[in-house]
């Protein structure tokens, strides 16, 4: 097991979520229009419990400026009006992403809060990028989450593995997906700001098959009677779905068994590319545990990250 962080417990107070926090969404201009409308949709829904958002649109021949906003009916405009157009990008399969570049002037914009942001991204075109150290040491620092979505079938450049670095090193997630699974896991990630407060983030270096447990845990959810969703997300793979990967299926139930929920089931929860998500429901008065059973059908090395979020 590597990289555990409690975002709730270990961040510094004035880090924690919506407490004068930011919140970035940056999508690259090659993206299909309705996976960019189903993430914006949800962003734009949750930026009203954020102090300050930033939007902007990258990959564009002329870099654009990063907008920043005090209110959801402004960063709703802003990011309607910058919508996906790839004639305004490189129109090259070869020039790589200037994401990196993007993040740079946000990390030091000298404007509003980095301490405990969030970072929403939508990723069509890879970076060219090998070591982006130095951005993820100062994404640490400021306790900076980012969660990335990654479209597997790439409008040019050539490295995603910096992305998944930047999103696993900062306990944030990156979804490989495409198509109508890239729409789902992107969707469903933006769902994330609604659940802001991180209690999970674990990462587990396995190989061909076996099962995780994570030891019994409560949820943030206050003890009585009161009970409310909180959010998972686990990823199989630090890289493109590929055929070494079979199956995954995991179990959330109470120490004493009386609560159990299995996942996938009837059809929902469903693998999306690298990635699934979706909600559960905890009785705040009980401990959990979480298992999760795992089948690849070679040695090689795989990452599976598990995640879970809460709303208070």
């Amino acid at each position: 097991m590597i990289g555990t962080q409690y975002q709730k417990r270990g961040a510094p107070a004035v880090c924690l979520p919506q407490q004068n926090n930011t919140l970035l969404y940056a999508y690259s201009t090659d993206i299909e229009y309705y996976t960019f409308w189903y993430g914006a949709r949800s962003i734009v829904s949750y930026a009203s419990t954020y102090a300050t958002t930033a939007s902007v649109r990258f990959d564009t021949k002329q870099e654009e400026e990063i907008e920043y906003h005090s209110d959801w009916n402004s960063l709703n405009i802003s990011i309607y009006s910058h919508q996906p157009d790839p004639s305004l990008g490189y129109e090259d399969n070869t020039t790589g992403s200037n994401l990196y570049s993007v993040l740079k002037k946000f990390l030091n914009n000298g404007k509003v809060s980095l301490c405990g942001a969030q970072i929403i991204v939508l990723v069509k075109r890879y970076p060219d990028e090998s070591d982006v150290s130095d951005i993820i040491s100062q994404l640490r620092a400021n306790h900076v989450l980012v969660h990335i979505g990654v479209d597997s079938i790439p409008s040019g450049g050539s490295n995603s593995a910096t992305l998944y670095e930047m999103s696993f090193q900062t306990n944030g997630y990156c979804a490989f997906a495409t198509g109508g699974d890239l729409f789902s896991a992107f969707g469903d990630m933006a769902y994330i700001l609604g659940n802001p407060y991180q209690f999970i983030a674990q990462n587990f270096v396995v190989s061909g098959s076996g099962r995780i447990k994570i030891p019994a845990f409560k949820s943030p959810i206050p003890p009585g009677i009161h009970a409310d969703f909180c959010y998972f997300a686990i990823t199989v793979q630090n890289h493109t779905l590929d055929n070494s990967f079979v199956s995954m299926n995991h179990t959330i139930e109470s120490t004493t068994g009386y609560d159990v929920k299995t996942f996938p089931s009837n059809g929902i929860n469903l693998l999306c590319g690298t990635a699934q998500s979706g909600d559960v429901y905890f009785n705040g008065s009980l401990s959990y545990k979480w298992t999760i059973d795992y089948h690849y059908n070679n040695d090689e090395p795989q990452i599976i990250e598990c995640r879970m979020y809460s709303p208070e």
